[in-house]
């Protein structure tokens, strides 16, 4: 007989963007109703850069969450040369920081303040491998002679490749990997981890470009091959532990998605676990769905497992899925690529 439900351990977002002000207000509950716990990005307007900052921002997220509501937000310090040694120091012990992100100068949302120039930063590096402090990357190169869609290929083979030789215990987060290639790299390496999204693992490049631009598919780092889709699939399945959940749920206002310029970012934290679990379905392998979902990232991160467990429940018609939600900006768009959604979270 067909399985009606699951229940699974909490599950944990390993990557996402709640934005501020109020974007972040609406856009919170969806992350803290689905996830036990989420690792928030730093590239705000004013980017987080140093604890006080991060500090600052836990405290925004935390007023904004019910009492009754359990749920950890997770910081991180966005990484320039002008982090001081003392601060990732103090970054090791700290309560609710857990790793430093390093962006590309322009590779993403807010991201002017990345690095330009990978050797600044060795320094840097050298406390964050003596104390255990988890360096988080967008792995992507952003010299415009470099082809988009080689864009994360090459950095692997250059910059990460150099971090790595030269920093052989620091421990690395490969964020929202994109490629067959980069799946191959991080299972060589020992200390080396990566986060998968919804839609690296649902959609393709055919699917954003081919019958007419799809700009609520656009995102950064670019949806690559099937070929890498698959690839990406098979690493979320097989639950080796160096794979794990992290939405880089990203809002924009549709009204800057569908522009001239439109902004890379898909918002997908609402639907993000029933998705998920239809995936997982469709490829048999829901015994294996907690541990890209609620193991893995905890076991990197070195937190204790969840002991709550929460259910979700196969309906016999489709779903009625939110499509969208309205802020004071204007609306933004849900991810959802499936024309049949099953499952939902019981109440």
């Amino acid at each position: 007989m067909e399985k009606r439900y699951i229940d699974i351990l909490e599950p944990d977002d390993w990557h996402v963007h709640l934005r501020e002000g109020s974007i972040l207000s609406t856009v919170l509950p969806f992350t803290y109703k689905s996830f036990a716990s989420a690792l928030i990005m730093p590239n705000l307007e004013t980017p987080v850069t140093n604890i006080s900052l991060a500090e600052t921002y836990y405290s925004e997220i935390c007023r904004q969450i019910p009492r009754e509501i359990k749920f950890t937000p997770h910081m991180t310090l966005y990484l320039t040369s002008h982090l001081s040694k003392q601060q990732i120091i103090n970054v090791s012990t700290h309560q609710y920081i857990k790793a430093i992100k390093m962006y590309p100068k322009g590779a993403t949302t807010n991201s002017d303040s990345g690095f330009s120039n990978i050797i600044e930063l060795y320094p840097l590096f050298e406390v964050m491998e003596k104390y255990g402090v988890i360096l988080s990357i967008h792995g992507e190169v952003t010299n415009e002679k470099v082809d988009v869609f080689e864009r994360e290929k090459v950095f692997i083979e250059t910059i990460l490749t150099q971090i790595i030789n030269n920093f052989p215990n620091l421990r690395i987060v490969l964020e929202h990997i994109t490629s067959a290639d980069a799946v191959n790299f991080i299972k060589e390496q020992k200390k080396l981890a990566a986060t998968i999204t919804n839609h690296h693992l649902m959609v393709n490049r055919n699917i954003m470009l081919s019958k007419g631009i799809r700009p609520n598919f656009y995102c950064a780092p670019i949806l690559k091959t099937e070929e890498d889709r698959l690839a990406l699939v098979q690493a979320a399945i097989s639950g080796n532990g160096k794979f794990f959940l992290g939405t880089d749920s990203a809002p924009h206002v549709d009204s800057k998605k569908v522009s001239s310029c439109g902004c890379a970012g898909i918002f997908s934290s609402p639907l993000a676990i029933p998705l998920l679990i239809q995936l997982f379905e469709d490829h048999s392998s829901l015994n294996k769905i907690e541990n890209f979902i609620s193991r893995n990232g905890r076991a990197f991160y070195g937190l204790n497992q969840h002991n709550e467990r929460v259910r979700y429940v196969k309906r016999s018609n489709p779903v009625d899925a939110i499509k969208n939600i309205k802020t004071n900006q204007g609306e933004i768009t849900v991810f959802n690529p499936y024309d049949e959604l099953y499952w939902e979270k019981e109440n």
